[in-house]
């Protein structure tokens, strides 16, 4: 695996090469008068410039291949005949082993129903309370740490924007935070003279919106009887999947409503940070694009003014937010001095660069068109917090689909932005 990635890494490279070889060479003869030749080119570059996705999206695909196979490691060492670890986290790994088979009876034989149980006393009287997920939802059956951790870590995985925001584990959906939002209050002051502050502090209660995330997975009851069919890894692949997804548009446009409340949800206004009257605690800034002449695709000075529209303290961890589709476009732009603007990345697990700064792939982000938001910048990790409220649950139902077994996971959380300076959003002016 890890030798199939460095030869796609390998691959991507020369495309890259490729792709600005043939884009200089266009440029050159564009400008020499052969439009002809300079179009042959042009075609030539768009096409290396497909090849530069499409080795993209398999590498992609096989780190997460890789982060899955890593995590079907660690469930199958927890599930081991000999437990390791501390007291309480042998229980654990012997709750799972217990849930596991109640899960294939179909949560329907009582002498496992009561080991299950027993277990998760015995870790409540180690005082080990962190090792169950919370409590279950009325009617269904907590999941075991080690799984719904395997869950959690592959959402994270799998979602390119999740990792780069606040992700914080709540008790209760009542979950808010305290964000300062004014700039600092100072100045300078004689020995004895007075202090005041130029500016009121601002502080900002937020409050995230929340609803159930689930998953609903199923599988035929046959494959669920072959002891070679391997369950745990199925449902948790299956269940990060939906996650994943599901967590990434709500991230982005959540209405707010039984879900979290997405950065887009309230319309981008151009009212600056400081603006009286101030912006709602869930709207962001948008940048506008050039108005002369109007712009169709990402330049220089369109990403230059949106860079620059982050102040200060947000940029140390600024990054770029963008879906492949604009990506792509940003691949063949040059600054003044002729330099590529996008600098891709050569090495697994380092980002690509844009105007220095890393870019997460977001695919929930607009294409670029008219009136579109198709560009974030800043500090994602300030700007919006992410929470995972109480237990992960799971409800086994073999009744509705004869034949088959539906898995429902559920497990609720939410989300709100949480400091609207943090990043700005670049929108295109309608053509």
């Amino acid at each position: 695996m890890a030798n199939e990635i460095l030869q796609k890494i390998e691959e991507f490279g020369e495309a890259v090469a490729q792709m600005r070889k043939a884009n200089d060479e266009s440029i050159a003869e564009m400008k020499n008068g052969n439009e002809s030749r300079a179009k042959e080119l042009e075609i030539k570059s768009d096409s290396w410039n497909k090849k530069i996705d499409e080795l993209l999206k398999v590498t992609s695909a096989l780190n997460k291949e890789n982060e899955g196979q890593k995590t079907r490691i660690e469930i199958l060492e927890a599930l081991s005949d000999r437990p390791k670890g501390t007291p309480a986290e042998q229980l654990e790994q012997k709750h799972t082993q217990a849930w596991l088979k109640y899960l294939r009876s179909g949560f329907k034989d009582s002498a496992l129903e009561s080991e299950v149980k027993g277990f998760e006393k015995q870790i409540v009287q180690l005082k080990a309370n962190e090792v169950l997920s919370g409590t279950a939802l009325q009617g269904g059956n907590a999941v075991p740490k080690i799984v719904s951790e395997a869950i959690e870590t592959l959402v994270l995985k799998l979602s390119d924007i999740l990792p780069e925001v606040n992700n914080v584990t709540a008790g209760s959906p009542d979950y808010n935070e305290l964000v300062t939002i004014a700039g600092a209050n100072g100045g300078w002051s004689s020995e004895t003279g007075s202090r005041s502050q130029s500016r009121a502090a601002n502080l900002r209660k937020v409050t995230i919106t929340h609803g159930e995330l689930y998953a609903f997975p199923r599988a035929s009851n046959w494959a669920l009887q072959d002891l070679f069919f391997d369950v745990l890894n199925w449902l948790t692949q299956d269940a990060a999947d939906t996650f994943a997804v599901s967590i990434s548009t709500a991230i982005h446009a959540g209405t707010g409503s039984s879900q979290p409340t997405g950065m887009t949800t309230g319309a981008p206004t151009n009212a600056d940070d400081y603006a009286s009257p101030m912006r709602a605690a869930a709207v962001f800034e948008y940048i506008a694009t050039a108005s002369s002449p109007i712009t169709t695709e990402p330049n220089l000075d369109d990403l230059i003014d949106l860079q620059m529209a982050v102040r200060r303290p947000y940029q140390p961890n600024a990054k770029w937010a963008m879906n492949s589709v604009t990506m792509g476009k940003l691949r063949q732009k040059k600054d003044t001095a002729g330099q590529y603007l996008w600098q891709p990345s050569v090495q697994a697990g380092m980002p690509d660069l844009l105007l220095g700064k890393p870019v997460i792939v977001w695919e929930d982000m607009a294409n670029y068109a008219g009136s579109a938001i198709p560009i974030a910048y800043g500090d994602f990790r300030r700007a919006y917090t992410f929470a995972r409220i109480g237990a992960m649950s799971m409800i086994r139902d073999e009744v509705t689909v004869p034949g088959f077994t539906n898995f429902l996971l559920a497990q609720r959380a939410g989300g709100i932005p949480r400091n609207n300076d943090a990043v700005k959003f670049l929108k295109q002016i309608a053509s």
